[in-house]
């Protein structure tokens, strides 16, 4: 009778959730999940299964988006977070959700409520699981046999995955080869870190901005020299690099007499920024001297990864161009480096819209007459609430303004959704459609439809429905001249797709300036190249850290080093690849000293200055 009754009851409960959208952060239709060879086997009506489909989903799409979006905590967001899975897949499942799970190779449909009782159920197993486990003993080193089997698996992935691989003049198969016979060479056991680093540069070499090696397994905070840090600032001044000290909220130069840094021990700076910072070497200028700044001052992390042993105690050359002087330091691991105040203000912005949804700092007018709009990230629209709108309120706001600003200096990007938004209001009719953006997928097959990946990014296969005969036209009328600057097998590529923009409903008609700097990367270097080129548009500032890879993450067998590789060759309207070049400025403004030592805008300054002339 008991049974009968909770029967009815769970009967009549699935009557009252079908159709409702699930309103619940942490909800799951199942009670458990274990791993059988990274297979998930789901615990669903007191009963063991495994997973085949949620949905549209198949277990494939749902466990490689954890793979590439959670790392090595991919099967824990699987089973305890499913609901924040299916929506970075732009799903939102209802309270009831149709499930297929296979029995003894039998898969048999069942409907799924999720509920949180369910997830705190998965929560409470997977406790019990790892409490009940022995504590596994973290991998360090892995034989040369290993090795050398990693290595192959290595060049699979440049030779079948890679896109920048294969447009790269680096002979990474006689670099691989190189690396092999040192190992080989070798008497003992191969470290897992210093793999990493040597598989690290020749990743380097290839030019994919969007690429990483990664020892996943590796605890920094407990190493002995990683943190090691300069005692003082460096920064990058008119390509030059400066050492700068900490003088109470702002900075000041730590020799005036001697501004510069020549070398550390015995190392030339340029040689630290370009061969020991190996994992920039490849940015645009602006982005390679920066971003190799921040390296050095972490310095005993740099040597790390060169796999060199790192000092308590460095040498130091400052000088002045003429005269030098040295001086010893010893490395310290608390943090007195320098830091951006755009880094700061722009951290501080995502923190505050992520966090508590503040979005009016964003947004403001600027001497009575221009429009100002902040994007520190590229967010995408269903983590933030009312951000869309938000915008879209902003062009209302400014449509009398005699100027819009876009600022998206430090944005590391993230989704293309905002690019859409803004499009609406920034292309012309007159210009619409606009081709923005080319890029072909690294396939041995032929593709003539869209791809999901590649979709997800506004990127449209010439035959797709998405295009309409009129973006046709343009696109046809765009190839007559577009020419990509790199030459690359076209057996080994899809056939190109495109991101084309259209204007909206109500255009925005007054000049708009883009300001944007080396820290502007991903989808804001995207954002930034889609609108260059329009007659309205101007870029400003200084060229961006351009990439823009549709990456994929693999595992290594044996040191399970972390592989990710773009697969994707994005193309700008002149041709070059984003990886690389970056998108440059059409009005150049670089950080000056004042802006570095006390923290005003002057680059945002100068640009209104530029607006009001």
């Amino acid at each position: 009778m008991k049974t009968l009754t909770i029967l009815f009851i769970t009967f009549f409960s699935i009557i009252n959730v079908f159709g409702q959208k699930l309103e619940l952060k942490k909800a799951s239709p199942f009670t458990a999940v274990k791993w059988e060879n990274e297979e998930p086997i789901v615990k669903f009506n007191e009963e063991w299964y495994q997973f085949e489909k949620l949905d549209h989903l198949s277990k494939k799409e749902l466990l490689d988006f954890c793979k590439k979006e959670y790392g090595k905590k991919w099967q824990k967001r699987f089973s305890e977070d499913l609901v924040e899975v299916l929506k970075g897949l732009n799903f939102i499942p209802n309270k009831q959700v149709n499930l297929e799970l296979s029995e003894s190779g039998i898969t048999k449909p069942y409907v799924g409520v999720f509920t949180f009782e369910n997830r705190q159920r998965c929560l409470l197993y997977n406790e019990t699981e790892n409490e009940s486990k022995p504590v596994k003993k973290i991998l360090q080193k892995i034989s040369k046999e290993q090795a050398l089997s990693d290595l192959k698996q290595f060049q699979e992935v440049l030779d079948t995955k890679s896109s920048y691989a294969q447009i790269s003049p680096y002979n990474y198969v006689s670099a691989i080869e190189e690396l092999a016979v040192s190992i080989s060479k070798k008497e003992s056991e191969i470290s897992i870190n210093e793999l990493t680093n040597e598989i690290s540069k020749i990743m380097s070499e290839i030019g994919d901005r969007h690429s990483s090696i990664k020892n996943e397994s590796f605890d920094r905070k407990s190493h002995k020299s990683y943190n090691l840090k300069l005692p003082f600032g460096i920064t990058i001044l008119d390509e030059k690099v400066i050492a700068v000290k900490q003088k109470s909220n702002d900075y000041a130069y730590y020799s005036k007499k001697f501004p510069f840094v020549k070398s550390i021990n015995d190392i030339h700076i340029e040689t630290l920024i370009d061969k020991y910072n190996y994992r920039d070497k490849k940015a645009p200028i602006a982005s390679q001297l920066n971003r190799g700044a921040d390296a050095i001052q972490n310095y005993g992390a740099l040597l790390f990864k060169n796999n060199i042993e790192c000092p308590e105690k460095i040498e130091v050359v400052f000088t002045n161009g003429e005269d030098d002087k040295k001086e010893t330091f010893e490395l310290t691991e608390n943090k007195k480096g320098y830091t951006s105040s755009l880094s700061v203000e722009n951290f501080n912005s995502i923190m505050q819209v992520n966090r508590g949804g503040e979005l009016n700092n964003l947004s403001k007018v600027l001497n009575s007459d221009i429009g100002y709009i902040k994007i520190p990230m590229m967010f995408h629209y269903d983590k933030v609430d009312g951000l869309k709108q938000f915008f879209e309120n902003s062009f209302q706001e400014f449509s009398n303004t005699k100027a819009l600003i876009i600022d998206i200096r430090n944005n590391p990007g993230g989704r293309r959704e905002i690019l859409q938004t803004f499009a609406d209001y920034i292309v012309q009719p007159q210009q619409s459609p606009w081709v923005a953006n080319v890029a072909y997928l690294r396939s041995d097959q032929v593709i003539s439809t869209d791809e999901s990946s590649m979709s997800s990014r506004y990127l449209y296969n010439y035959n797709s429905e998405k295009l309409s005969d009129s973006d046709k036209i343009v696109i046809d009328a765009f190839n007559k001249t577009f020419k990509t600057e790199k030459v690359f097998d076209n057996l080994k590529f899809s056939s190109p797709f495109y991101m084309v923009l259209r204007a909206g409903k109500t255009s925005y008609t007054k000049p708009v300036y883009i300001l944007v700097n080396e820290r502007s990367f991903s989808a804001a270097t995207v954002f930034t190249t889609a609108f260059k080129g329009l007659p309205n548009v101007k870029i400003v500032g200084v060229t961006t850290d351009g990439s823009s890879g549709n990456s994929k993450i693999m595992h290594l067998k044996y040191s399970t080093i972390r592989v990710k590789v773009s697969t994707m060759l994005s193309f700008q309207r002149n041709g070059k690849t984003l990886d690389g070049n970056g998108t440059e400025p059409d009005i150049y403004i670089p950080i000056d000293s004042t802006q570095i030592f006390t923290g005003k805008d002057t680059q945002l300054k100068k640009l209104i200055d530029i607006i009001n002339e």
